[in-house]
């Protein structure tokens, strides 16, 4: 073995670390634990849900890219005139 390397190691006696790291009370270990894990998998379901979602959207932008501009013209003014039914028939329910 090296001779400055043995010098070094023999001065860093890790068994008194490790002692007291076993002296300290694990009561509150395990709480800490089960919280963190709630935490990431809070994170997990939440990162997913927006994944999907992102994926959703540029599912639909990518499908609607493939659509002839007149079919794509004519959906707008489908939903728009379904807009303006739905504005007149809660305008006549108000009255």
């Amino acid at each position: 073995m090296n001779g400055p390397f043995k010098t070094v190691s023999d001065r860093i006696c890790l068994t008194p670390i490790i002692q007291a790291a076993n002296a300290i009370p694990a009561s509150s270990a395990p709480r800490k634990t089960r919280s963190m894990l709630i935490v990431l998998v809070a994170l997990a379901i939440v990162s997913s849900l927006a994944a999907e979602m992102a994926y959703g959207y540029f599912a639909d932008r990518y499908e609607m890219s493939w659509v002839r501009p007149e079919l794509a013209e004519h959906a707008a003014i489908v939903r728009a005139q379904g807009r303006l039914r739905e504005k007149r028939a809660s305008n006549l329910n108000a009255r």
